[in-house]
């Protein structure tokens, strides 16, 4: 049995998404999100910081939004959120899923906290990384092409909730109309 340790409002949102699309049996559990300083975290929510998402499954705990998106593919072979191992787009695959966590989310939570004005070089990083994600969603309605995956699920739910700090882009906002699914909104039905 899996179950998603949720907080209605955190990034926790997109796992819940995830697995919807995936049709998974799972049960949520809903747990408060800590204060800034750390405090207040739930003690029944096993992320070792509080945080959300946490997903246990079978006596072990899966933490971290890539590593859940991850586990939770690999968990589901026959759906074509993921990728498995063999598959010619397994590469690119994996290469977005850590480019969202390692570097797209990083750096858009600098760029809200204001935090690139103050490093040149990491100013020059968001402008080429915007570009080359652009690029790519200018050759297909997804990063993987003709393929909606988990990873579209990350980027997604990061430039939904970041929108404003990104600038006029057509091709964002083209991107973001395609997040109308059925399984989102069963998503955000569950939430409210």
């Amino acid at each position: 049995m899996l179950t998603l340790y949720h907080s209605p409002g955190s990034f926790s949102t997109r796992i819940l998404w995830l697995l919807e699309e995936l049709e998974a049996d799972c049960r949520i559990e809903t747990v408060r999100y800590p204060q800034a300083d750390g405090s207040g975290a739930d003690p029944r929510n096993p992320h070792p910081h509080g945080y959300t998402p946490a997903l246990a499954h079978d006596g072990m705990v899966v933490t971290e939004t890539g590593a859940i998106a991850l586990y939770l593919t690999d968990l589901f072979p026959r759906s074509t959120l993921g990728v498995p191992v063999g598959d010619p787009l397994r590469a690119r695959y994996l290469t977005w899923l850590f480019y969202q966590v390692g570097l797209t989310e990083p750096l858009v939570y600098m760029k809200g906290h204001r935090m690139l004005a103050q490093d040149a070089a990491m100013t020059l990083l968001d402008a080429a990384m915007m570009r080359h994600i652009a690029a790519t969603l200018g050759g297909g309605p997804y990063l993987l092409g003709e393929r909606f995956t988990a990873v579209d699920i990350l980027y997604m739910s990061l430039f939904e909730h970041a929108r404003p700090l990104l600038g006029a882009s057509a091709v964002l906002d083209a991107y973001l109309a395609r997040a109308d699914r059925p399984a989102r909104r069963r998503a955000a039905a569950k939430e409210a």
